[in-house]
């Protein structure tokens, strides 16, 4: 019988804190791919996330407000939006979590943001102001006015990266939502995708098989664009295949203390 790998999605809270919240795109596109969504309470302590993410085959880190810049170590910039100090926490604890069961992730728009601050890099809190400053480059608009099913730019990615492989071409169209960026890549990260200005576009982590952020909005563009497809077919695939691993080691574990048991009310060994 087929098993629906579990996807856990980070979400969104409103304006007055009363709900938690998250655009159905993100639901649709995992369904969509074959897995089960899932939306995680911000409310979670430690020790509760991680028998929640026990039980989850991946992640998805999902869009949202800015990032507080005393994560990375600024002070914030005058352009800098609205924050969220417990989706900030939570995301940081959630990132670290993940890389520490090796669960396949996805960050999406605020999730490659999270995922690069809560592993020590730092962010650009607001291209219009400072990536032209700072880099002496010109910086594109990357909040287009068009509709989110529409593309806007063309991103490059790295040969040889998880992002080439999964998209299977080097250069492709994407939407673009974000006045927020990756600014020094986290240690342990490395850069995998940048727009035509040099934005950092997408980012993955060097050794785990599938940990990406990805900077626009494949959600929005899932059901008219393939290659915005390929992002949630592939996070499916790895988080089946991570469930069949887990599976096994669950099992040996079971197994294991089930011998250990007969051994203890039998008083002797078994082999």
């Amino acid at each position: 019988m087929k098993r629906f790998p579990l996807i856990g999605i980070s979400g969104s809270i409103d304006a007055d804190e009363s709900k938690q919240v998250l655009v159905r795109d993100y639901m649709r596109a995992v369904i969509a791919a074959g897995a089960i969504p899932l939306l995680l309470s911000l409310d979670m302590g430690e020790q509760m996330l991680g028998e929640c993410l026990d039980q989850m085959d991946g992640l998805l880190l999902a869009g949202g407000n800015d990032i507080a810049p005393k994560l990375f170590g600024q002070l914030p910039v005058e352009a800098l939006g609205e924050v969220n100090p417990l989706r900030d926490q939570f995301e940081v604890m959630l990132v670290r979590e993940a890389i520490k069961r090796q669960l396949p992730t996805l960050g999406i728009c605020r999730g490659i943001q999270a995922m690069n601050a809560a592993l020590g890099g730092t962010l650009y809190q607001d291209l219009p102001s400072q990536y032209a400053q700072l880099d002496h480059s010109p910086c594109h608009k990357h909040a287009q006015t068009c509709g989110a099913q529409y593309a806007s730019h063309s991103v490059m990615a790295m040969p040889n990266s998880l992002l080439f492989a999964v998209m299977g071409a080097d250069e492709f169209e994407v939407n673009s939502f974000h006045h927020q960026a990756v600014w020094e890549v986290a240690p342990g990260m490395r850069s995998c995708a940048r727009a035509v200005d040099g934005v950092i576009e997408a980012i993955e982590h060097v050794s785990l098989p599938f940990f990406l952020g990805v900077q626009w909005h494949p959600e929005r563009m899932f059901s008219t664009d393939k290659q915005a497809a390929k992002l949630f077919f592939a996070l499916s695939e790895a988080a089946t295949a991570y469930a069949k691993r887990h599976c096994k080691v669950k099992m040996k574990g079971k197994a294991e203390e089930n011998i250990a048991m007969l051994q203890a009310t039998s008083g002797n060994s078994l082999f």
